[in-house]
């Protein structure tokens, strides 16, 4: 549906242009023959989108979530809202708000965690046999480890969720499933996981002072791979102040990136650290054969290249001053950005090669919200009805409204971004061995990747801890109660 509706809006930015172009007519006199009785043409609202769920009165109860809500960037304040400001996402999500409250004869109400971590708490909640909260929303991170310790029930076993829909990400699904039981779940009922997303910003700017190829075409054309991302990347390599070296604080680089590059580009190939069986069990894919062979290959090609620079944390000062073409980044940073005076572009992770079908662009288990039922609640269809109810609705505000304000953004109001984040958002994927932590993979790649380290001896030597560390969690799923 977010593809659906990225297209939707690429078709008004057309017609909106197409319309700009023609002719105006409107100081042209009109001459008839007859006398004319003025034509009114009926404005239809189009279907409200709303799941098949049976009419429901629960007689203004509250229902409250326990919500991962901090002043950070990655807060779940898009659960509900009950006063509007203008804001256009704040707003959406009160218009939601408001109709499923009406709806139903509801009241949604939170409890604040007032830290981006819940588990702790929540489990002490959980084991005490608090009731007073339905529903928990946070991380993956943190709900994998509560259903790990057996405190989430399976959405496959209460009525009116169907996470095939639509509005619940099937991609992301793929991954949060594991032996066929799935804890929590995410999709169009927030926005956080469109803003975890990781792309490639660009500076438009220094691709035509640079007379470098134009990375829309590139992926137009099917050549935005790895290998001609460091092409770019090392075109755009300066050594501003002249003085033989290149310092972050006065050179220009091709990309600015956090440590983590190598494992982004190695997602991006299409491929993941742990796959699945026949029967959604997790395996390690990452230690043999072609997963392997990628990760060597992304190795060669980017480790000790002078031209990427990278921080244990987000920072983007190079980028934003001009002095980097390529930032692989959150796409929360579309918003961050807004000041700054480098024309951006969006661009998805560049495949492996041109044989590689399909674009992925991963987002890290920290960042993404989910929605889960607490072993506690004594009746949770209740609020499974409600779930569904909300994710279905935001097809009507929500996911409009998110993809509004991204792409109205001066650094997206392009038909190209808006085919772009079409792409992006259709490819999101997702891995459990980050969600989990299992043996570290995830870091240790990234780093052997960037520096150039010996891939497979570090593989082999976490093959043991990796393939008993995921066991261990699909143990824990097939023994939750």
């Amino acid at each position: 549906m977010k593809q659906r509706t990225a297209a939707l809006l690429l078709a008004s930015l057309l017609c909106a242009s197409l319309s700009a172009c023609g002719s105006d007519s409107s100081n042209s006199p009109i001459t008839t023959n007859a006398d004319t009785t003025p034509a009114t043409t009926a404005e239809t609202e189009p279907p409200r989108i709303k799941a098949d769920l049976p009419e429901t009165d629960f007689g203004g109860e509250e229902f409250t979530f326990y919500g991962r809500i901090y002043d950070g960037i990655w807060s779940a304040t898009d659960i509900f809202s009950h006063d509007m400001d203008g804001e256009l996402i704040n707003d959406a999500i009160y218009e939601r708000t408001r109709h499923i409250e009406e709806t139903y004869n509801v009241t949604f109400s939170a409890l604040e965690s007032q830290a981006e971590t819940v588990t702790s708490y929540v489990k002490t909640l959980i084991t005490a046999g608090d009731d007073t909260f339905e529903a928990v929303v946070c991380d993956t991170y943190d709900a994998g480890a509560l259903a790990v310790d057996g405190m989430l029930i399976d959405l496959h076993d209460v009525a009116h969720i169907d996470l095939t829909k639509e509005w619940w990400s099937q991609s992301i699904n793929h991954t949060l499933s594991i032996a066929n039981r799935q804890f929590y779940a995410t999709g169009d009922i927030f926005i956080i996981d469109n803003k975890a997303t990781r792309v490639f910003y660009f500076n438009k700017d220094l691709i035509r002072d640079l007379d470098l190829e134009n990375p829309y075409d590139l992926v137009d054309e099917n050549k935005w791979t790895i290998e001609k991302y460091i092409e770019l990347s090392e075109a755009a390599l300066y050594d501003i102040n002249g003085d033989n070296t290149y310092t972050r604080e006065a050179d220009r680089f091709g990309t600015v990136a956090q440590t983590t590059l190598g494992s982004l580009l190695y997602f991006a190939s299409g491929n993941l650290l742990t796959e699945k069986d026949d029967n959604d069990i997790p395996y390690a894919a990452c230690c043999t054969g072609q997963p392997l062979d990628v990760m060597v290959g992304i190795s060669s090609m980017i480790a000790g290249s002078p031209s990427v620079i990278t921080a244990d944390i987000s920072n983007l000062d190079e980028f934003m001053d001009g002095r980097a073409l390529f930032a692989p980044e959150v796409l929360y940073h579309i918003e961050s950005m807004r000041d700054c005076e480098v024309d951006i572009g969006i661009l998805p992770a560049p495949k492996y090669d041109e044989a590689q079908k399909n674009f992925a662009c991963y987002a890290d288990g920290w960042c993404v919200n989910v929605v889960s039922i607490p072993v506690t609640n004594a009746e949770p269809d209740n609020i499974a009805l409600l779930l569904e109810a909300m994710a279905a609705d935001s097809l009507n505000n929500l996911t409009p409204a998110y993809f509004d304000v991204v792409l109205t953004d001066k650094y997206a109001r392009d038909e190209q971004s808006v085919r772009m984040l079409d792409i992006i958002l259709d490819s999101v994927v997702m891995d459990n061995a980050n969600i989990f932590t299992w043996a570290y993979i995830e870091s240790t790649i990234a780093d052997a990747i960037y520096k150039g380290g010996i891939v497979a001896s570090t593989l082999e030597k976490r093959a043991s801890s990796l393939e008993k560390a995921i066991k261990k969690t699909v143990d824990a799923f097939l023994d939750a109660d």
